[in-house]
């Protein structure tokens, strides 16, 4: 069943029985207060007619004595029905229409006077009875009055009230839907909105202007199909990322492979000239060198993502005092003059990593045949800012956001001369992240590159 099916039915069976039960508490109430009324008046009439009984004894104490009674003489001195009975239950006189069932008459009880309710022949009477004495004479006295206007009044009451119940059930069966609808009109786009999203329409949205608990969970879920949606593109793209690095992995060794191949077969099956086997076997040499970097970039790529690294504190100046010494010959050999200006600071570093992004970044500032490469560092409140600056040729301003994806080369020729496989930027994005850092790549494409890293600096190291 349906949550508004459930609703609404509930709504109509409380409705219904909270409708009957309060119609049926109001009319015994109305019914209670009149027959209370009624059974006053009764009182008050047998009252009445008990000092009647009373004169009628105290003047003629043998009037009921003879075997045969005058009713019209006694029954004219009462003012309602009566029946007058003897210590033993005979009765000597009664002008009732209908006389009453199991009244217990005892004389010990005269103290009390008995009540009974009862319906004969279609109507309904009160009966009071109770044993009046007078001097030594004493009877039973009954008297009868007639409540069966109140009790039809009530069956009345009942028969309209049921008429009304009926024909306010009716009218709410139109307002009751409507309620319901509105109520889960919210929870079912709730519902369609899951399944446009459980279809992979993720962008889907709840769009409601209610502020109750169904407007909360709408915006509650709404932030969920937000991150659902953002985790389902961060989960597409590093599914493309792997496709396009299987891809370009495969690329990156086919080719070198095939020429080695060609060239080692060519070697083996023909006797060349020495200039000519020269040739091939530093074709298979610079190839292999290559595919040599190649592997070796992808390890560390590897092991950075399956090792957590203990990050030791150690003061900028001295750090690159000993890195000037691994990248000073290099840019000597590739004819690039180096300039350096390292400000003091502290910063947490895993030496080998922090060693290899440096040479890394200046690796790839010499393949773009920069002439001068520039390293400044310098302490900024909480961080420490390092830029790494070249005059070479530069990255595409369109082609910035790739340059840290894996196998991704900006001159793709001049990188394979060079050895490069495309996996350096890579393996430095992931050395900044394991440091916790920042990188920031400027390029206009022309006047060379700048990378800036900001470090978070040691809590003893900051300024105050």
């Amino acid at each position: 069943m349906k949550l508004f099916h459930k609703i609404f039915l509930c709504f109509i069976v409380i409705f219904g029985a909270a409708f009957q039960m309060a119609g049926y508490l109001l009319i015994n109430f109305a019914y209670g207060n009149a027959m209370g009324q009624e059974k006053k008046l009764a009182f008050q009439e047998f009252q009445y007619n008990r000092y009647i009984l009373q004169s009628i004894l105290y003047s003629q104490p043998d009037f009921f004595s003879e075997k045969e009674v005058n009713a019209s003489e006694i029954g004219g001195n009462f003012t309602t029905p009566v029946a007058v009975c003897m210590a033993d239950g005979e009765y000597v006189f009664s002008n009732m229409a209908v006389l009453p069932d199991n009244i217990a008459f005892d004389e010990g009880e005269d103290d009390r006077i008995a009540f009974q309710i009862c319906e004969k022949e279609g109507k309904s009477y009160i009966f009071v009875c109770d044993y009046v004495q007078e001097s030594e004479r004493g009877m039973f006295l009954v008297t009868q009055t007639d409540i069966s206007s109140v009790v039809d009044s009530q069956k009345s009451m009942a028969d309209y009230f049921q008429k009304i119940y009926i024909f306010i059930l009716c009218i709410s069966f139109p307002v009751i839907f409507l309620l319901t609808k509105a109520v889960t009109v919210s929870i079912k786009k709730v519902g369609k909105a899951a399944e446009r999203i459980a279809g992979g329409e993720y962008s889907g949205r709840i769009i409601t202007n209610g502020k109750d608990e169904i407007g909360e969970l709408a915006v509650g879920f709404n932030r969920m199909a937000a991150q659902v949606e953002e985790k389902i593109a961060e989960l597409s793209d590093v599914a493309r990322q792997k496709e396009e690095f299987a891809a370009n992995f495969a690329h990156e060794l086919k080719t070198p492979l095939t020429s080695v191949i060609g060239y080692a077969d060519m070697l083996y099956q023909h006797d060349l000239p020495r200039e000519e086997v020269k040739s091939a076997a530093g074709y298979i040499l610079d190839e292999g060198m290559r595919l040599e970097s190649l592997s070796l970039k992808l390890m560390d790529l590897f092991v950075m993502d399956k090792q957590d690294f203990f990050l030791e504190r150690m003061p900028l100046n001295e750090l690159f005092q000993n890195l000037e010494q691994g990248i000073e010959p290099v840019c000597k050999k590739r004819g690039v003059t180096l300039h350096t200006a390292i400000g003091g600071g502290i910063i947490g570093v895993d030496y080998d990593l922090f060693k290899t992004m440096i040479l890394n970044l200046a690796d790839n500032a010499m393949k773009a045949d920069c002439k001068d490469l520039w390293i400044n560092g310098e302490q900024h409140g909480s961080s420490y800012h390092l830029d790494i600056r070249d005059n070479g040729k530069g990255i595409p301003p369109a082609e910035l956001g790739k340059v840290t994806e894996a196998f991704y080369m900006v001159d793709k020729s001049r990188s394979r001369k060079q050895h490069g496989a495309g996996l350096g930027m890579a393996l430095v994005s992931k050395i900044v992240k394991i440091h916790g850092a920042e990188m920031e790549i400027e390029s206009d494409g022309k006047t060379g590159t700048i990378i800036s890293i900001v470090f978070p600096l040691q809590e003893e190291n900051r300024d105050e």
